[in-house]
Parts: structure tokens; C-alpha cells; sequence
């Protein structure tokens, strides 16, 4: 039976050292945190938005499996975090596991869980068990330590207040509306990023995720915008901190351009994933039926209205 972890269940955690699967992209290579710290964390801070969950096994070295989902009370969206130990990723308790954990997300008012899985895995099949489906098709790419381009005509600045209706326009016209229905446009109070301009008016933006292990890039541009490998260097040149730590950068299948243009460059692919969510609310519309009396002395040219039923 799943259930949610306590501090006894602490002790055998030595055990799970690096057999942690990441479902979250922003935690493996922006943060990489450590299994215990992350339990813990979801011990001593419940306010902090992290839920962990074990679920019992028979036998050794593992006596459970671990989950954890993260929500911000500022989302909609849950996400899960990891699964352990990976050594039993085919295991069918995974599923009741990420049942449980979406339950709690729901208590805690999300209305979706999110996860980011490689395709074909064994935890690609648990998420769809627990009733997970895939909206979007995706791909990391590591950039190298260098592009070389002429990078000072393509200027990229931080995103501000004043450039939120440009991003969502760009947003809304590039994004698939399938995509759309689950990840919301960037907005200032939720997001940082840069903005890039042709003829003065937004030509792409760049949501950024800065940790101590890398930075995570979602990189959208304008469909019109010819020199991209242009662009894809300027944003390569004025990101911050791009001589200390590892840049990715989030490809999804949409995005061919891109694609394109970082192979060009050299960056290197990682493993295809989906974008699966599982919805936690259902909204539908009510049929109800009400009865009209009849309207005396009706004149010739209107149709008379007798105990019409309608539906609504």
C-alpha cells in the first residue's frame, strides 16, 4: 500500500545513493539534488510544496519504493520529481505509487500532474498505467563550450513587464494548441528569460532556469526569422553564466528549426522524451431539463409556446 513517508523510513535511504530516475528535467540538470536531502525536505517543510511517498516491498536490499511531486500553491500543475530505486523501474508498484502521489496533488490543489520521461523506458510505461498521457514530444540538447558567430547584430535583452503581450503573442501563435491546454504562456511573476527584437517587434524569448549543476533553456523564435543559427548564437553569447556551468536546451518536436540549427552547431542530443500530464479535474457541461407554461392569448403571427421542454 502506498503511503506517505515518515521519518523511520529515513534510515535505509544510504541504500538508494544515485538510483534516483528524474521525471523533472529542471531538477536533473539544473539542481541535481540528493534523494535524502529531498526527503527530508518534504518532512521538516510541508509548506515547501514537496510530497514524498513510499510504497512496501517484500525483501531485499530495497524494503520500498519513493516517489516524490512537487507543487508551488502559485500552479496549477504538479510535478513528479523522481522514482527509486531505478534497478526496479519495471516493478508494478510504481503505479499504485504514482496514483497516491497525484491524489495528494489533487488535496493540494493541483488540477494536473506533469512528468518528462524517456520514451520506451519501464517508467514511461508506469506513468501511462497510472494514467498519464503523452501532449508533447521532446528532446534535450547539451551546447558546446563555444559557438562561434557574429553575435553582436543579434542582441538579446531580459525580459520585463513591459514584453509580457509580445511573449504571449509569440506564445500563442507558435505553441500547438494541444501544448497550450497543459503549460500556460511565461509571465513575469512566474519566469525569467531573455527577449530578442527584429524591426521592433519580439522575434523570439528564451524561459531560462539557472541552478548550481546547469541552465535549462526553452527557446522559441518566430517562424519568419531566417538567420536562426544567428540568433541561436546571440542567445548563446549574452546568457549569463554560460562559462561556468552546462547549458540545455528543451527541443520539442515542433521546433524542427531548431533542432537543425543546434546539431548545426554542434550540440550534442540527448535521448527523446515525452511531455505526459495526468489530469486531476474534469469539467463538463450539465443537461438539465425546465418546462415553460403556456402563454395565453398568443397573437396569429407567433407560434405558440405549450410545455416545451428544453435541454441546457
Amino acid at each position: 500500500m502506498a503511503r506517505k513517508i515518515v521519518w523511520k523510513d529515513l534510515l535505509p535511504l544510504p541504500r538508494y545513493q544515485r538510483q534516483q530516475q528524474y521525471l523533472d528535467n529542471t531538477l536533473s540538470l539544473v539542481f541535481n539534488p540528493g534523494l535524502f536531502s529531498s526527503a527530508l525536505l518534504s518532512l521538516t517543510a510541508p509548506s515547501s510544496g514537496y510530497c514524498t511517498a513510499v510504497q512496501s516491498l517484500d525483501g531485499d536490499p530495497y524494503p520500498y519504493l519513493i516517489s516524490q511531486i512537487y507543487h508551488s500553491p502559485a500552479s496549477l500543475s504538479a510535478r513528479v520529481s523522481f522514482l527509486a530505486p531505478i534497478e526496479m523501474s519495471s516493478h508494478t508498484g510504481f503505479v499504485r505509487l504514482l496514483t497516491h502521489l497525484a491524489a495528494r496533488a489533487g488535496e493540494r490543489g493541483a488540477v494536473q500532474v506533469l512528468a518528462e520521461v524517456t520514451r520506451d523506458t519501464p517508467e514511461e510505461d508506469a506513468l501511462y498505467q497510472a494514467g498519464f498521457r503523452t501532449y508533447a514530444e521532446q528532446q534535450i540538447w547539451k551546447l558546446p563550450s563555444h559557438i562561434s558567430s557574429s553575435t553582436a547584430s543579434k542582441n538579446w535583452i531580459p525580459f520585463s513587464r513591459a514584453d509580457q503581450n509580445q511573449v504571449a503573442e509569440i506564445y500563442q501563435r507558435i505553441i500547438p494548441g494541444t501544448v497550450q491546454r497543459v503549460e500556460p504562456p511565461p509571465t513575469l511573476s512566474m519566469a525569467e528569460g531573455l527577449i530578442c527584437w527584429q524591426e521592433g517587434k519580439a522575434a523570439g524569448f528564451a524561459e531560462t532556469r539557472f541552478g548550481p549543476k546547469g541552465i535549462l533553456v526553452d527557446f522559441i523564435l518566430a517562424p519568419e526569422i531566417s538567420d536562426l543559427d544567428e540568433y541561436l548564437a546571440g542567445l548563446f553569447f549574452y546568457l549569463p553564466y554560460r562559462n561556468t556551468r552546462d547549458i540545455f536546451v528543451r527541443v520539442r518536436s515542433y521546433q524542427e528549426r531548431i533542432a537543425a540549427a543546434l546539431e548545426r552547431s554542434g550540440a550534442e542530443p540527448g535521448p527523446k522524451q515525452n511531455a505526459v500530464v495526468k489530469r486531476l479535474a474534469v469539467h463538463y457541461n450539465a443537461k438539465q431539463t425546465f418546462t415553460y407554461q403556456t402563454f395565453e392569448k398568443q397573437p396569429d403571427i407567433t407560434t405558440p409556446i405549450s410545455n416545451t421542454k428544453i435541454k441546457n
